[in-house]
């Protein structure tokens, strides 16, 4: 064990270096996360919406290719909605957010469906996506759904889901543009942004890859988000646990050096959103080095 003074220096020390490796990738995070996986002429092009928003204080332009054509990736589209098809991403945060959000008296409760209902593929005006938040605007079929806030709003909420035929139709580019803008004379609220692009962009990353996973043909089974969330806290605690070591061990370099991996898997885990295989593969990895750690001496 080692005297206090010396766990007292490695603490500062840690803090340090944890503080400073949290603000570089956050910096990179924030700066990726409004064009995440689009392309420049997707970034620049006009989208059903625009013409909704001035000087928006949020706008997004992500974008993922699907193996599918439009026709197979467009009714997962028309079917979004809190009582429809739900959001396809997850469901304890939907609907956490949708009774923060929605109407007074909001009791629905999400359910993400896995496959295409007949009854939901023609959403119309009006009808809403979450109760006394956000509705329809308008849509083409097969093309575009277009979603607005619903008045009263504090604020300006656009949401744009477009379907691009790629490789002669063979395959399809989801386009997904998202856009906030508040009153004028609000003020900027940099606490709030920073929650919507992080927060927000963790559910709309996981949505657009089930959206695909749907329109390949595959489908996501119910335990599957309580094993991401078990994996994300296995990576969580290991990288508490070689700091631990990293504190009270003689031999600390390598504690140390896992603990900055397990911040590094866990951006990974939360923004990047790889399959699960992979994610079992960082974690045993992680794991692994930090038992190895913990029998140096």
């Amino acid at each position: 064990m080692k005297t206090l003074q010396t766990i007292l220096l490695r603490l500062f020390l840690g803090i340090l270096v944890t503080a400073l490796l949290l603000t570089g990738l956050f910096a990179i995070t924030l700066s990726v996360i409004p064009t995440w996986g689009a392309t420049d002429d997707e970034i620049a092009r006009s989208l059903p919406g625009d013409e909704l928003t001035t000087h928006p204080n949020l706008r997004w332009t992500n974008a993922i290719t699907v193996n599918a054509a439009p026709e197979e990736v467009w009714p997962w589209i028309a079917q979004i909605g809190d009582a429809r098809g739900g959001f396809y991403s997850y469901t304890f945060i939907e609907n956490q957010v949708g009774a923060l959000m929605g109407a007074e008296g909001y009791t629905v409760t999400y359910t993400n469906a896995n496959e295409v209902h007949p009854e939901w593929q023609n959403p119309q005006p009006g009808e809403p996506l979450i109760q006394g938040s956000l509705k329809v605007r308008e849509s083409e079929s097969g093309r575009y759904l277009l979603a607005e806030s619903i008045e009263p709003s504090p604020f300006l909420w656009i949401w744009c889901w477009y379907v691009e035929p790629t490789d002669e139709g063979a395959t399809t580019r989801l386009i997904s543009r998202f856009a906030i803008e508040v009153p004028a004379g609000a003020g900027e609220n940099p606490v709030m942004d920073f929650v919507l692009n992080v927060g927000g962009f963790v559910m709309h990353q996981n949505m657009m890859q089930s959206i695909k996973l749907r329109a390949e043909g595959q489908t996501e089974p119910a335990w599957i988000e309580t094993l991401e969330i078990g994996l994300w806290l296995a990576a969580l605690v290991s990288g508490l646990a070689a700091g631990i070591q990293y504190l009270i061990r003689k031999e600390w370099r390598w504690a140390l050096v896992v603990a900055v991996l397990s911040i590094l898997i866990i951006f990974v885990l939360t923004f990047v959103q790889p399959p699960i295989l992979m994610r079992f593969l960082l974690d045993a990895g992680l794991i692994a080095g930090t038992v190895w750690s913990g029998m140096k001496r």
